[in-house]
């Protein structure tokens, strides 16, 4: 995406535009890093990957591979068949 022209305001907020909003998966909410890197600001999506309840526990909850994968992304899975258990 190109690079877009942005209006700082009074209180020192930025709107990022809805289409790197979009792009970058970005909801309200959404936690971001900033940061001044070569006297330009960075701004990077915070991603927090808790794995906590998949510490050993994957194999005593029954789920198959495929079921566990699915969960960990957050979305089904898109194959069927030739399911091999954790």
């Amino acid at each position: 995406m190109n690079a877009s022209d942005v209006t700082l305001a009074e209180r020192g907020q930025i709107v990022i535009p809805k289409e790197m909003r979009d792009e970058l998966g970005l909801k309200p909410g959404a936690r971001l890093q900033i940061c001044v890197v070569d006297g330009r600001l960075l701004i990077e999506k915070k991603v927090a990957l808790d794995l906590s309840r998949w510490v050993g526990k994957a194999v005593d909850d029954g789920l198959t591979t495929n079921e566990a994968l699915a969960e960990l992304r957050g979305r089904p899975v898109p194959w069927q068949g030739g399911d091999v258990k954790a």
